[in-house]
């Protein structure tokens, strides 16, 4: 249970932090209320530009699938479409050019299994993963809630929520993507092991390395709570690590088993990432980042010494450096929040994070930084210690900046 997890684990708070019997917690709508308000409204505020934005726009050169509304193009585009065609047809059987040419060997399978559903049973394969994107990311909110609430108590939960649901990032929990889906496994398996429901935190993370290739870091971060876990013996910590972290990786090694009987090459999944930019881990990191910080660089300067403001246009390379920055920030800020390394929470983080930048690549690292969701909790205090014209300030930079985003679907992927 909870209580059984150490001071660590929990970021060193004391147990007067957690809920107290005076808390209304048995009541429905008390528990419910904040993460109900929280995607609803958050909810609306995306889709709702998005349709706007289409509207405004008009038409574009998107290929997007026949299966995606009009007014939904923004949230069914990039690679809604290789989704969708997995769902359709499986995995590209022709793998002479992986890694040079777009493949949905990328892709991993849970999301086009979704859709598959939809396949199979005559409905869109769209909406399904569209619909199931969207809840998978109120399962988000609601377990982060709950988790925050037994962390630092209700007050702070509430303001942890808001800023969660409402980070630029969660417009791509919209998306018929895997984001919404990805956050919510890995908020689940948190919360379940914290307490002490094992099984159920080893379903979340085997579910995630299905998700995408981050989706292992999962079973890592339950692994780190098992051990941390007080009031049991080393050898029942153990127990809980493996209960917490083998599923997750018999499941990726059933994927990538499949991948090689089938198409020939386990390592098709992991090689396909080289048509986006994203090579080997450590190496690219050496070779590849520093010339995709050049490009960033060498884009944004022309135009300032040109005084060419309007013809600057804010691409997705540099919108995920810049993003990369502040994470890095609120990271730092994280760091002394939770005391050090040894918590889970920041060797989490620090996985979701730099493992993709390790690939060499700023790309989607905006995307990416939605899984890192202990990120929130430095926010939510940087919140709290300002007045409430700060609050006001950063909602309103905040729907702004889901205006751009949005805008920027048309023409440049998330």
């Amino acid at each position: 249970m909870i209580g059984s997890v150490s001071a660590s684990s929990t970021g060193g708070r004391a147990a007067s932090d957690a809920p107290t019997a005076a808390a209304p917690r048995d009541a429905w709508w008390p528990r419910w209320r904040v993460p109900v308000l929280a995607w609803g409204m958050s909810r609306v505020l995306v889709i709702g530009l998005a349709i706007l934005v289409k509207w405004w726009l008009g038409p574009t050169s998107l290929s997007n699938d026949r299966s995606v509304p009009g007014p939904l193009t923004l949230l069914g585009s990039w690679d809604t479409s290789w989704y969708i065609d997995i769902a359709r047809h499986g995995y590209d059987h022709y793998t002479g050019l992986v890694g040079v040419v777009f493949t949905n060997l990328a892709f991993f399978p849970l999301l086009p299994a979704v859709m598959w559903l939809g396949i199979r049973t005559s409905t869109n394969p769209f909406m399904w993963g569209f619909v199931v994107s969207n809840l998978a990311f109120f399962g988000a909110v609601l377990g982060l809630h709950r988790l925050t609430w037994d962390r630092r108590g209700l007050a702070f939960a509430n303001r942890a929520t808001w800023v969660f649901a409402l980070a630029p990032p969660a417009i791509y929990a919209s998306l018929a993507y895997t984001d919404g889906i990805l956050v919510a496994l890995a908020i689940g398996a948190a919360l379940a092991a914290t307490r002490g429901r094992w099984y159920l935190a080893a379903l979340a993370a085997a579910l995630a390395s299905l998700t995408r290739p981050q989706g292992i870091f999962i079973a890592v971060l339950v692994v780190m709570i098992a051990l941390l876990e007080t009031d049991t013996t080393w050898k029942l910590r153990v127990r809980h690590a493996l209960v917490g972290f083998v599923p997750a990786v018999l499941t990726l090694a059933g994927f990538l088993g499949w991948m090689q009987v089938a198409r020939g090459s386990w390592q098709l999944p992991l090689n396909a990432q080289g048509a986006w930019h994203r090579g080997p881990l450590g190496v690219s990191f050496v070779t590849g980042l520093p010339q995709a910080t050049w490009h960033v660089i060498n884009y944004v300067i022309p135009p300032f010494q040109h005084g060419l403001f309007r013809h600057l246009v804010w691409t997705g390379s540099e919108r995920d450096f810049l993003f990369t920055i502040v994470m890095v920030i609120v990271a730092v800020a994280l760091w002394h929040q939770e005391g050090g390394w040894r918590s889970p929470w920041m060797l989490f983080t620090i996985l979701a994070l730099g493992v993709p930048l390790l690939s060499g690549s700023y790309s989607s690292m905006m995307r990416f930084g939605l899984v890192a969701f202990p990120l929130v909790w430095p926010v939510a205090a940087w919140l709290d210690e300002g007045s409430r014209r700060r609050v006001v300030w950063v909602l309103m930079t905040t729907v702004l900046l889901d205006v751009v985003l949005i805008m920027q679907l048309q023409v440049t992927s998330p």
